[in-house]
């Protein structure tokens, strides 16, 4: 996907993404208030149907009690059976003139009203018998007037189940409900806001909204709550459908945009592939556009910069060729110059040692190995590459105290008669090095302490051993004039950096370079006026696992 078609997405859907955030957030601020609308208007519902049924249960007695019936008169129980409603009476009594019940169906009930006996005309008395949640009834009670109006012939007394008539108000409630949302949960409390009764059963559910109105006619409390899970639900799937609309119009009006941009500016997207080329490396590539292109006079610049980035490389190319030639000068130099110094304390001491005969045979050894050092310098000018690459050979367990004891002899022990010489070997001491390498190390450090401490007798130290971690390491100390820490931080391990009057600046330099690319290290202590401690840390040997 193309980067110009990212940030005319972002541009086209950040307003639409907000609107449809706003959107969002007013149907949220408003589930409340819907649900609450619903809950009321449920819980007026509920109400109502309670008292519908419970008139219509209480017109039933009334109609029993009509002296049209003659249920006071006479024994017909299926006439009375037949008009009452049994989905809500547990009971029904009819008393006769003695107040004895003269006929009953469930139960027997509590003695009735004793406002019955004495109400005069077609009344209905209503009497709560609750007793628990477990024994919830009304009591309806009616006189039973004779048909000549002479009196009252007995009583008719019907018991309402009222956990009957609450589940049936409840019922249409429960249908009400859609698909995506849940019932209603009724509550009834008593006047000691203990449940009487709960639709359906079970503990509230958080994030719900309550409605409740007493209802004095059962001397009990209604509640009615609906879980706000519905609401929120459909107003989620409504916002995710917003979100979903708007970035698929900002896809859509960015794919547009882009398009119309692109077909206005296909020299840039030319000039841009070619500068793509160009920055990767292909600067012989030329930007070639038609001179009706708004692009061309862009093309023809970089056709022009990349004409001189040419002849600056080709430039830079022939001084970096003659940079490694003076280079590989100097390195040479420096070598020669190491090799020039062994032989000239062998031939500055040979005229006061020559009949020593254990000088000879050190002389004649050193020879030996400066004549090896200088056919080595010779190999190395013939391949010049390799030489200049830093290429070392891989390193192999090397016993570092054969190449300490061979150095010495050749380069420190010629000036024994100046200076005094302290050595600290062990027996033997092994690491991971390249032999040949090392040995061009030790010498450079060995040949800088003699050169430091110059005229003046002083004292050279060579130890070797393990240091506190166990690692093989080497010491070269003198008792020069020593460093200063700024010099030792700035200018010490530089190239081409020295402060002789001969020098060249890569002795130290090739050195550390020498040591770390074998995995070792190189530290210095010097102290002005107190000499100065090369000490290097070499890999040792991996032991094997028995």
């Amino acid at each position: 996907m193309r980067k110009p078609f990212l940030t005319y997405f972002l541009i086209c859907a950040v307003p639409l993404l907000l609107l449809a955030a706003l959107n969002y957030w007013n149907a949220t601020r408003s589930i409340n208030n819907t649900a609450r609308t619903i809950v009321q208007t449920d819980l007026h519902s509920f109400t109502a149907a309670v008292d519908q049924l419970l008139d219509a249960q209480g017109k039933q007695v009334l109609q029993l009690a009509s002296p049209n019936t003659e249920a006071g008169a006479s024994n017909q129980p299926a006439l009375i059976i037949g008009v009452l409603d049994h989905r809500f009476f547990k009971s029904l009594v009819v008393y006769d003139a003695a107040r004895k019940p003269h006929w009953s169906t469930g139960s027997s009930p509590p003695p009735p009203d004793e406002r019955v006996w004495t109400t005069q005309g077609n009344v209905l008395l209503e009497r709560s018998l609750n007793e628990g949640s477990s024994n919830m009834t009304l009591e309806f009670s009616t006189p039973i007037h004779s048909s000549n109006g002479l009196g009252n012939e007995g009583a008719v007394v019907g018991i309402v189940d009222l956990p009957s008539v609450l589940a049936a108000a409840a019922h249409p409630l429960d249908g009400s409900s859609s698909r995506n949302e849940s019932a209603p949960r009724i509550v009834i409390t008593d006047r000691a806001n203990a449940v009487v009764y709960e639709s359906p059963s079970g503990s509230q559910v958080s994030g719900s909204v309550t409605a409740s109105a007493p209802m004095p006619r059962l001397n009990f409390t209604a509640a009615v709550s609906r879980s706000t899970g519905a609401f929120v639900w459909r107003a989620r799937v409504w916002g995710a459908v917003g979100f979903l609309l708007a970035l698929l119009l900002a896809a859509l009006a960015a794919f547009l945009l882009d398009r119309h941009v692109r077909a206005r500016s296909r020299g840039i997207a030319r000039v841009e592939e070619d500068l793509s080329a160009i920055a990767q490396g292909d600067i012989d590539r030329q930007i070639l556009l038609q001179s009706s292109d708004a692009a061309r006079p862009i093309a023809d610049n970089i056709n022009v910069m990349t004409a001189k980035m040419r002849a600056q490389f080709a430039r830079e190319a022939e001084s970096r060729q003659f940079d490694s030639f003076v280079r590989l000068s100097a390195m040479l130099t420096h070598d020669l110059k190491n090799a020039i110094e062994g032989l000239s304390l062998t031939v500055n001491n040979m005229e006061r040692h020559f009949d020593n005969e254990q000088f000879r045979i050190d002389a004649l050894k050193g020879l030996t190995n400066a004549t090896d050092k200088l056919k080595d310098i010779v190999a190395r000018l013939s391949r010049p590459v390799s030489s200049l690459s830093g290429e070392h050979k891989r390193p192999t367990k090397t016993d570092l105290v054969p190449i300490l004891k061979r150095v010495i002899a050749m380069t420190a022990e010629p000036a024994r008669g100046k200076h005094t010489i302290q050595t600290r070997l062990p027996a033997n001491l092994y690491a991971l090095a390249d032999a040949t390498r090392v040995e061009e190390v030790v010498e450079n450090l060995i040949l800088n302490a003699l050169e430091a401490m110059g005229d003046k007798s002083g004292t050279l130290t060579i130890e070797a051993g393990p240091d506190a971690k166990g690692l093989p390491s080497f010491s070269v100390s003198d008792t020069g004039p020593g460093m200063t820490q700024t010099f030792i931080d700035n200018r010490l391990f530089r190239p081409f950096s020295t402060t002789k009057k001969n020098g060249i600046g890569l002795g130290l330099y090739t050195c550390r370079e020498v040591i770390r690319a074998g995995g070792g290290s190189i530290d210095v202590q010097s102290d002005a006026g107190a000499g100065t401690t090369f000490r290097v840390v070499l890999p040792s040997i991996p032991t094997r696992p028995a």
